[in-house]
């Protein structure tokens, strides 16, 4: 038998079916690209409506004609014909369990008697899915009660086309649990709208169903669509046949995940995640948890549609046990939503008290079960989730969330996470100390950056940006750091060559407006070392810093050794910050793999309308807020390491301009003031330099090749030039110096009434804080590369949600860095210089620099969710990932 036996239906009318139910994975492994390969383009695509004519197929014993079986060529593009067919006996069965791959009997009895005799009854969910039980579901989604279809759908419905553009061209989409595909027909019409070269795979457990859901989908032009036939973990092994060059998106909606415990949940994602390919995608539906009384109609609607589709499961198991087992008059439907555990759940509720007899068929012996009067018997929880439990999930199951799509009511999200090739998990209290797991992830991205976007060898000398080094320098640069810290603390011999220290320990930021004017650097030589052994040298520094890290016998950890651990953590992610923004202004740049870019180029014409609305103005009242949310910096001062504290591998480290805490004081508290709720955009600058001309005003950011036209000018990004129509709505990317230009043309046109700057650094730090005391993560927040370029946070909030906290609008920290009006300097006269690192802060105390908060995509969650962390560059410096936005003194 061929790896996939295919139910290959009538070519005009009927789809393909692919059995899963005895397949190895093995032999999917070794087969299915040749059964499935890539189908053509047509451009004449035609699309479906969700009101398609099933008229044809309303009955699902439609697989009883046994002449709709053996073609091997089907309308869907599929090709067959190295596997073969199914015979009508092999698909068709009257044993209840056969057709779905479990004991259903056993699962029934089990349930009916727990091993535990303390433990309480339960009847699995899969009794109420018959044909009966199929119809009535159905009937549940149209109901207006029943929100959690029409809120799906209300997003597929504007929100399709944005979706599938993170889809790649020939991929493979395979839906878990398919079901009617009434939604899904949605997603596929985007698809042909986009003109995606897509293999669609629904999976089901109900065979009839699966075929008269697939044949109402009729045919598409650039999606092919096929059936599976099998369980989740059937499925699983096929998702795991399709090697690394086929990019595959998972499909879970309809809150399909609600059947599951959180647990069970993380498992199951974390299990599904071991089979995707980086780059992979997941678009999973959760329902939130909504108001109670909504949830609960929702189960119990008035018209009695669920308690009959639940009734109805009990008449089913009659049919799997083949004998009158249970009497379903002695029941009746009990729903009710338990708020603290998040769910709504379905039971079976003992009118009268009775017993329950199953005689076994093959031996005769009987099985008596003894049900008491309002007894509760269990056949389905559904979990809901708030977004701080979907934050969690994901984050958890190491899943990069990269969309999110909310519902028009604020009651129920799409979710798009992606496998990355490395992930930065957002701890709320990390340890001082990074462990061996965040050193691993981030030499992990460390290495992509390195490795596969600078092309070696052609790029290694190259210097896109005149005031930096070649790109080689960093490659040396950060193990050299690394080595040296650790050699000083443990007082140990650099790592060899020796030399490698006297070129690579510090590297230059010098003056813009004179070059020549730079604080000291290592010694740049006439010649750099070989790639081969920087590499070579950094492999060894890793190797040491890891032996360190799990030699506690002969490494000791003190905190001034974890100071030394954090300062090596922070500053190789500072560096490879620095190398994205280098990278941006190289054409040279090849994009990252397996992140692929979620956007068209194609376009010609004015610009559309923005996407983002009008950015809203927060007030704030500092005299109102408490001392953490006005207080700047934190207390860690270096020196302690070695008085006192040496055993504290608890407090958290910071850097020697953190130090120390300043708590407000009277007269220096900011007065009230509004704040934009989000960064100025590309589109929001580029109407700045049509008025005001483009002459010394076009950041570095941009690629201005035709002024005069929208299609003239992009943004440059990792992936390329970016046109201007699909980068409108990301924050601009310039200087301190273009900001302020910006800033005073808004006052010019605002009017003399209004007094339009950049923020303080102690505004902006307020905003933050206050946010973050405030509101949750969501899991869009765009910083630790959630995605690769800078987006704003994109998260939908309610009218009430923005009454009840104004704040909750604030985007950030993510996208990029906040610049502020605060020339770099210390907090207060406390200030001590960092003997470990003595040039870190205060080389750069020149009046020049100018402080910027927050993060940008490529910044690390370490560095992004500590409030205490101050960044700076120099106010002209036009290359970093730096954007704006403006206050309003009242």
């Amino acid at each position: 038998m061929a790896p996939f036996s295919p139910i290959a239906f009538d070519s005009v009318v009927m789809p393909t079916i692919i059995d899963l139910r005895h397949v190895h994975s093995t032999e999917m492994k070794q087969d299915f690209r040749t059964s499935y390969p890539s189908p053509t383009s047509d451009h004449s695509a035609h699309l479906h409506h969700q009101e398609t004519d099933t008229s044809d197929s309303d009955s699902m014993d439609g697989l009883t004609d046994s002449s709709s079986f053996g073609s091997q060529s089907t309308s869907n593009g599929i090709d067959e014909s190295d596997a073969s067919p199914l015979k009508l006996e092999d698909a068709k069965s009257d044993d209840a369990s056969s057709s779905t791959g479990f004991d259903l009997p056993a699962m029934i009895l089990s349930g009916l008697c727990p091993a535990n005799i303390a433990a309480s009854k339960k009847i699995t969910t899969m009794v109420l899915y018959d044909d009966r039980g199929l119809q009535l579901f159905d009937e549940i989604t149209y109901l207006k009660e029943y929100y959690l279809t029409q809120e799906e759908i209300n997003i597929l419905d504007r929100d399709s086309d944005k979706i599938v553009e993170h889809i790649p061209d020939n991929s493979v989409i395979v839906e878990l649990g398919a079901g009617s595909l009434r939604k899904t027909v949605l997603l596929l019409n985007a698809l042909e709208r986009k003109r995606k070269n897509i293999r669609y795979y629904a999976l089901d457990l109900m065979l009839d169903e699966l075929t008269k859901s697939l044949k109402s989908l009729g045919s598409f032009a650039n999606v092919k669509t096929a059936g599976l036939w099998g369980t989740y973990d059937e499925g699983l092994a096929f998702v795991s046949s399709f090697g690394p060059e086929v990019p595959k998106t998972l499909l879970w909606l309809g809150s399909s995940i609600g059947n599951l415990t959180r647990t069970e949940a993380l498992d199951f994602i974390t299990s599904y995640r071991k089979t995707l390919n980086m780059g992979d995608n997941w678009l999973i539906g959760i329902d939130r948890r909504n108001d109670a009384q909504e949830i609960t109609v929702a189960y119990n609607d008035p018209q009695g549609v669920t308690r009959e589709f639940v009734m109805n499961g009990l008449d089913h198991i009659n049919v799997i046990l083949a004998q009158p087992f249970i009497d379903r008059s002695k029941f009746e439907y009990f729903a009710r939503y338990n708020v603290e555990e998040g769910r709504h759940e379905a039971y079976y509720k003992v009118k009268e008290t009775h017993q329950l007899v199953y005689r076994d068929p093959k031996t005769g012996q009987e099985t008596i079960i003894s049900l008491t009067r309002d007894e509760l018997i269990n056949v389905e929880y559904s979990y809901k989730w708030s977004p701080a439990e979907t934050t969690k999930l994901f984050d958890d199951s190491e899943m990069t969330k990269v969309g999110q799509w909310t519902s028009p009511s604020n009651r129920y999200d799409l979710h798009l996470v992606r496998k990355a090739p490395f992930y930065f998990k957002s701890v709320e209290n990390p340890t001082p100390c990074p462990p061996e797991a965040d050193w691993i992830e981030l030499w992990k991205s460390w290495d992509v950056v390195t490795m596969s976007m600078i092309q070696h060898p052609t790029m290694l000398l190259e210097k896109p940006i005149a005031l930096r080094h070649p790109f080689l320098f960093y490659l040396g640069h950060i193990p050299v750091f690394m080595d040296t810290q650790l050699s000083r603390v443990l007082g140990e011999p650099f790592l060899e060559p020796a030399y490698f220290n006297v070129i690579f320990e510090r590297g230059i930021d010098p003056d813009v407006d004179d070059p020549t004017k730079c604080h000291a650097h290592s010694k740049v030589p006439d010649a750099w070392p070989e790639i081969e052994a920087i590499i070579d040298f950094r492999d060894r520094a890793r190797a040491r810093l890891l032996r360190v890290l799990s030699d506690r016998e002969n490494y000791p950890m003190t905190r001034r050794l974890a100071r030394v651990l954090f300062m090596a953590f922070e500053h190789e992610a500072m560096h490879l910050e620095t190398l994205l923004y280098m990278l941006v202004q190289s054409p040279n740049t090849l994009p990252p793999p397996s992140v692929p870019a979620p956007w068209s180029s194609n376009f010609d014409g004015p610009l559309p309308k923005p996407s983002v609305t009008d950015a809203a103005w927060i007030h704030i009242e500092p005299s109102t807020l408490n001392k953490a949310v006005l207080s700047l910096g934190h207390n860690d001062l270096e020196g302690a390491d070695l008085e006192g504290k040496s055993d504290d591998l608890a407090s958290p480290f910071g850097w020697d301009n953190e130090h120390p805490l300043v708590e407000p004081q009277v007269g220096k508290i900011p007065g009230a003031f509004r704040i934009q709720s989000r960064q100025v955009t590309n589109g929001e600058f580029l109407a700045y330099l049509e008025a005001a001309g483009y002459d010394g005003r076009v950041p570095e950011s941009w690629s201005v090749k035709d002024a005069s036209s929208p299609s003239g000018i992009f943004v440059k990004s990792v992936y390329g030039l970016v046109p201007m129509h699909v980068a409108q709505d990301w924050p601009v990317g310039c200087s301190n110096q273009q900001a302020q230009g910006y800033a005073a043309w808004a006052q010019t046109k605002a009017g003399a009434h209004v007094q339009y700057s950049l923020p303080s650094e102690h505004e902006l730090s307020i905003a933050f804080k206050l946010k973050q005391a405030t509101v949750s993560k969501s899991g869009m927040e765009n910083y630790g590369f959630r995605q690769w370029y800078p987006t704003l946070d994109g998260v939908s909030l309610s009218a009430a949600e923005v009454q009840a906290n104004p704040v909750a609008q604030f985007s950030g920290p993510g996208g990029l860095w906040d610049w502020t009006n605060t020339v770099f300097a210390p907090l207060s006269e406390g200030f001590v210089t960092s003997k470990m690192y003595p040039g870190y802060s205060s080389d750069f105390f020149d009046e020049k620099h100018f402080v910027v908060l927050g993060a940008s995509w490529a910044t690390h969650p370490r560095m992004a969710e500590r409030r205490s962390f101050r960044n700076w560059y120099q106010a002209n410096y036009p290359y970093v990932f730096a954007g704006f936005r403006l206050v309003e003194r009242v």
